[in-house]
């Protein structure tokens, strides 16, 4: 087995597949850990997945994935995980953005006792309005929602033990919040920084429409972190909630009855009937969720006991 896997999703950069080659076999010359080199192709349309396969079947250690269609970068990371063998995996960019000089200084923090080390590109050679600018926004909000504090969530270049990012089950655009999500899973993150180049070399694939994409996502993530493991809390605050949306209603009903008013006496036993049946709703919801979890759990617990056993015996 490797110890390190580089994990590289392509989408549509034929322009820079010749660089990126020569970039790690100058890289991986001098780089003292074995090593495997996964190359996602995410369904691109160009050239990039026939100039990947001819150039793997001349270098050891270099496979290719190939998606059938475009799923974005999240999907792509997913795909080589799966496939990924090394103790350590590192994910970097196609775009030559990315240095993988900088690998062996993540690998050396990571030898440190983290879990996960996040490249930060403190001098980021991109476009101010249209990246950096809400890069930075973005940044601040995850970690002000997440409270997990890292200067450059978009940053690619990171370094992670397989055993804790492997589990993960990522899906949308939620490679994004990886540290937040290791970091919930009990795992030790830091940050480095990193080089960042500009690119030279084909055209980046992302805009201003990714925000509605990370706002959305965002909202997941903190559900995740905050109530995954007590759903009940969650759907209980909820189903508190049209509980007393439904007595107050029964109150107003009640107060126009004794009044003699007319008004609201058609439409608020209506509005009772709807509050009670969403109260038991989200209640009988919560109460699922939790059995799934408690059930989850003892799986858990089941096989955590049987490694302890293995290794005592």
């Amino acid at each position: 087995m490797p110890q390190v896997s580089i994990v590289i999703p392509v989408f549509n950069e034929e322009p820079c597949l010749a660089s990126l080659f020569e970039t790690l076999n100058r890289f991986l010359e001098t780089f003292d850990r074995s090593t495997e080199v996964v190359l996602v192709d995410d369904g691109s349309t160009d050239s990039s997945l026939r100039i990947m396969t001819e150039e793997v079947r001349t270098r050891p250690g270099f496979q290719v994935v190939a998606l059938r269609a475009n799923r974005g970068q999240t999907s792509a990371m997913a795909a080589g995980l799966d496939v990924a063998n090394g103790e350590v995996i590192v994910f970097m960019d196609a775009d030559l953005q990315n240095d993988p000089q900088d690998i062996p200084r993540l690998l050396k923090k990571l030898d440190e006792g983290y879990d996960l080390v996040s490249g930060w590109r403190k001098n980021r050679q991109d476009r101010a309005f249209t990246r950096r600018l809400p890069s930075k926004v973005a940044n601040r909000v995850i970690g002000w929602v997440t409270g997990v504090y890292v200067h450059d969530y978009g940053c690619t270049l990171k370094a992670y033990r397989a055993s804790v990012v492997k589990p993960l089950n990522l899906y949308s655009d939620m490679h994004r919040f990886l540290p937040a999500l290791c970091t919930s899973a009990g795992a030790r993150v830091t940050e480095m920084v990193v080089n960042h180049h500009p690119r030279t070399l084909g055209q980046s694939k992302y805009g201003l429409d990714r925000i509605f994409k990370v706002v959305a996502d965002l909202i997941v993530i903190k559900m995740i972190m905050t109530f995954s493991d007590r759903p009940v809390h969650y759907f209980g605050m909820l189903s508190l909630g049209f509980l007393l949306l439904t007595v107050f209603s029964a109150g107003l009903w009640t107060w126009n009855l004794a009044e003699g008013w007319q008004e609201g006496t058609i439409i608020l036993p209506a509005v009772i009937v709807l509050c009670f049946c969403s109260f038991l709703y989200f209640l009988f919801m919560g109460l699922l969720a939790d059995l799934i979890v408690r059930v989850r759990g003892r799986g858990r617990s089941d096989i955590a006991r049987a490694a302890v056993t293995e290794v005592a015996t």
